[in-house]
């Protein structure tokens, strides 16, 4: 099988290649965030606002889930990117092979985990017990099915490591149909299928990722990328065995952008069980208007985000610090003005917006007033998904982490202040993160959690740009 529109960033304008790479991709993270949208729309037709509730608990927890899960697919996009733009063919496959086996056993890990840990994460979500009994039914299906989301995180990591991100697309594109497909047939219940509620989500959830995931792997297998997973000349134990200094290179990569992401999902966990101070409505509307609706926004920054690993990690390979350093700043120009496009969208259209994602009076209120708030922080969520990018392509990750997990974290006491006011600033952000004592009087609106959210995106992308200008000599390292 031929190459199939792998892209080498090392050679042409890096305006028209960050495009090039970056819209599928941007296509790509739209049609994921369907998936949250699928769930909303077919678990909100049940009118079950337990249900609905426990989608909104669950996004923190699949936060952490993903973030654990893609500690060696995101070191191995890192090297292959690099080892694409050296040329080292050969070595890009080894990656794979390296990174496949080894994220496939870790998903076991996971999942045990996640099974056995499950009542503490549905007691640190402070919802009600009804919602925690949903909780748990979405969750306890996500856990069994880990390694199939394994799989799809390192099939669209080695495609865009090789400036690939068309395939991705592709196969998001018949995974959303799987997915909307079982929604209908296990929420709701069609034919001969009863109504599971919201397991029927999970399931169908987990099976349209392990379906294209498994159609990508049999694409590289054959050739897609350019080259074989089987290593000439040895056999097929000797090609696979685990090559520990190829783990440790992706692991020190991959687990800085883990901690990042584990990071903003427990600051989600602990936002949301300050919300719940608020009642029912303002957890799901907090979880709509930045599950729901948000993601749009985050999806252009996905986009370029991916742009950015490849023309970083690719350039850097090839030895062009220089072209790398450029590269990365205009990923992160066209982030954040495309990020910022859509902000305008959400302070103009927010309850229009955020009615596709609920129905709800109140809920619609609350999830109204996050994305209006949201929208004027935009750029700067654009920016730093971009930059991020750029760390992961360069190997610096113990940066993004820094910067993104000390800016999520220092969330929690501005929420603090801002719902509790400022005397209760200690009180309030220990009560949320340790769940000690009972909380503090409310004295602030939920405008506050939005607000923090949008301040701290900002902070982040003042601290990239600042790094960028004063560490250019690390970055070309």
């Amino acid at each position: 099988m031929a190459y199939i529109a792998n892209v080498d960033t090392t050679e042409g304008g890096l305006v028209g290649k960050s495009l090039h790479l970056a819209w599928p991709a941007v296509l790509q993270a739209l049609l994921v965030n369907f998936y949250a949208f699928n769930d909303y729309l077919f678990v909100g037709m049940l009118g079950d606002a337990a249900a609905t509730a426990a989608l909104s608990a669950c996004f923190a927890v699949l936060i952490i889930n993903y973030c654990l899960l893609a500690i060696f697919p995101t070191g191995a996009m890192s090297l292959i990117a690099r080892t694409f733009g050296a040329r080292r063919i050969d070595r890009a496959a080894a990656i794979i092979r390296q990174g496949l086996s080894a994220t496939l056993l870790w998903s076991l890990v996971v999942s045990v985990l996640g099974l056995v840990m499950l009542p503490q994460l549905i007691a640190a979500a402070n919802v009600t017990p009804q919602v925690g009994v949903k909780i748990g039914e979405y969750l306890r299906v996500i856990y069994w099915t880990t390694p199939s989301f394994a799989l799809m995180l390192v099939v669209v990591g080695a495609f865009r490591g090789c400036g690939n991100t068309r395939v991705p697309l592709i196969l998001e594109c018949f995974s959303l149909v799987i997915n909307v497909a079982l929604n209908y047939t296990l929420v709701i219940g069609w034919g001969p299928f009863e109504s599971m509620g919201i397991t029927g989500a999970a399931i169908a959830t987990a099976v349209s990722r392990a379906v294209p995931g498994v159609i990508g792997l049999v694409l590289i297998w054959r050739g897609a990328l350019g080259f074989s997973l089987v290593e000439e000349g040895t056999t097929w134990r000797q090609s696979w065995r685990p090559r520990f200094d190829a783990l440790r290179a992706m692991a020190r990569i991959g687990v800085f952008e883990c901690l990042a992401g584990m990071m903003y999902g427990f600051v989600y966990l602990v936002l949301n069980r300050m919300a719940g101070e608020l009642g029912p409505a303002a957890q799901g509307g907090l979880g709509a208007g930045l599950r729901g609706i948000e993601w749009i926004g985050f999806a252009f920054g996905d986009g370029f985000f991916a742009a950015s690993v490849a023309i970083v990690g690719q350039n850097v390979g090839a030895r062009q610090l220089e072209r790398a350093y450029k590269g990365a700043w205009i990923a992160a120009g066209l982030s954040a003005v495309s990020c910022q496009l859509v902000g305008f969208a959400f302070i103009l259209f927010p309850y229009e917006l955020c009615s596709l994602v609920t129905d709800d009076p109140l809920t619609l209120e609350y999830a109204a007033t996050y994305v209006r708030i949201i929208g004027w922080a935009m750029g700067a969520v654009g920016l730093e998904m971009s930059m991020f990018g750029a760390m992961i392509g360069v190997g610096h990750t113990e940066v993004a982490f820094a910067i993104s997990g000390g800016s999520n974290l220092l969330r929690v006491p501005l929420a603090a202040a801002l719902l509790f006011g400022p005397a209760a600033t200690l009180h309030g952000s220990a009560w949320a993160l340790f769940g000690s004592g009972v909380a503090p009087p409310i004295t602030g609106a939920f405008s506050a959690l939005a607000i923090t959210i949008g301040v701290t995106a900002m902070l982040k992308a003042l601290l990239f740009i600042v790094y960028m200008v004063v560490r250019r000599d690390r970055f070309a390292s």
